[in-house]
């Protein structure tokens, strides 16, 4: 999920106008509509007779091409249909005459890309330093991007909208973007398999067969997602978890203490951390990372925090592990349970009433969730088959 801005988390005054921001999402809105229209060919495509063909084809060129730099223009844009005397060159607040689009990109853009399961950043399209550092948007402005294309678009389509200062294109503008991100969302829809009636054993069997795979992105998401699926079931069947409440699964590197959570998966009580879990796929648990969730939890209300690989503990390191852990739990409250990740999801479906449910929540969030791909959706259904 986005980090959004939250005044009410911090109990400062809102740094931006919620009237712009209600306008911005409007916007958007109704041209995701419009685009989702073309794409389902339910309406004419009129975007080249109402952009003119060289211009929609600088625009789709960006669109397409997976950088931050494609969401910063659509944030720009839709804050020019919200506040039409800005410009939205000066992106910086900073900046003369300029305005803080970071800001609104975080508490609009992203949020409205994450609700239609669109292409986004992790917290801000503005967290890449080519276009946070840079300076006004303006035509000289080279930017320097990995691929070299992103920077050039972007500025020459920043600079469309302000040298056209037409309301319609703008708007043509923003759904040109939105039919080529609906169509990349669209490519990589895959209607996943929901195995029924498998043993546990089994299920661990697919599971180990899907986890042996390496992906060209993302493969560490693989477990952080197993893990929620379980819990998911557990939240709902085991009394223990009565009154606890299972936060939603963040995005890939955001579950930090700077993201505010202490674990990928996260079970709390009445909005504070209780239990928690990490997972490492490939890498042996070893003491510094024992450490590390120490340092994370020490200040915490968490008693229960799980370290799970299958890859098992670093060599050596189980005796300083046992004491460690030991000591913390005297001195903290917390128990730490170093464990493989297969074998506990093994341990948890004997919990449970069968392994349906849970096979059917792990296909759920692999077709629905921001950091998995084709690719990953493609080889769960490929790995079903196989068994």
């Amino acid at each position: 999920m986005s980090d959004e801005i939250d005044a009410a988390a911090g109990g400062e005054e809102d740094p931006i106008e919620p009237s712009t921001r209600e306008v911005m999402r409007a916007a958007l809105e109704d041209c995701f509509s419009e685009a989702e229209a073309i794409v389902a060919e339910e309406s004419p495509n009129d975007l080249e007779a109402a952009l003119g063909a060289e211009a929609l084809e600088t625009i789709s060129a960006l669109a397409v091409i997976r950088h931050a730099g494609r969401g910063v223009v659509l944030t720009l844009a839709a804050y020019k249909l919200a506040s039409w005397d800005q410009d939205i060159r000066y992106h910086k607040a900073e900046l003369p005459d300029g305005f803080a689009a970071r800001d609104y990109d975080t508490r609009v853009t992203i949020p409205f890309l994450i609700e239609h399961q669109l292409p986004h950043n992790v917290e801000t399209h503005w967290l890449t330093q080519a276009f946070s550092f840079a300076g006004a948007y303006l035509p000289d402005l080279v930017i320097k991007t990995v691929p070299k294309r992103v920077g050039p678009l972007a500025i020459e389509v920043v600079n469309l909208i302000e040298a056209r200062k037409d309301r319609a294109f703008t708007r043509k503008l923003i759904v040109a973007m939105l039919v080529e991100l609906v169509r990349i969302r669209n490519a990589g829809r895959v209607v996943l398999t929901r195995p029924k009636g498998l043993s546990i054993d089994a299920a661990i069997t697919l599971v180990r067969s899907y986890l042996s795979l390496r992906f060209q992105t993302n493969t560490p998401r693989i477990p952080q997602v197993l893990i929620y699926a379980i819990y998911q079931c557990l939240v709902e069947s085991i009394d223990r978890y009565d009154t606890l409440q299972l936060e939603p699964l963040g995005r890939m590197k955001s579950a930090d203490r700077k993201a505010g959570t202490v674990g990928d998966i996260v079970v709390s009580h009445q909005g504070k951390p209780v239990e928690a879990v990490e997972t490492k796929l490939g890498h042996r648990i070893n003491i510094g990372h024992v450490s590390e969730v120490m340092d994370k939890v020490r200040s915490e209300s968490v008693r229960r925090y799980y370290i799970l690989s299958d890859a098992g503990i670093e060599e050596g390191d189980a005796t300083a592990i046992r004491s460690a852990i030991s000591d913390f739990l005297r001195q903290n409250g917390c128990e730490i349970i170093v464990n493989g990740l297969t074998a506990t999801l093994s341990y948890y479906l004997r919990l449970l009433p069968d392994t349906a449910q849970f096979l059917s929540n792990f296909a759920q969030l692999v077709e629905d969730d921001a950091d998995l791909d084709y690719e990953h959706r493609i080889k769960w259904n490929e790995c079903c088959k196989a068994l």
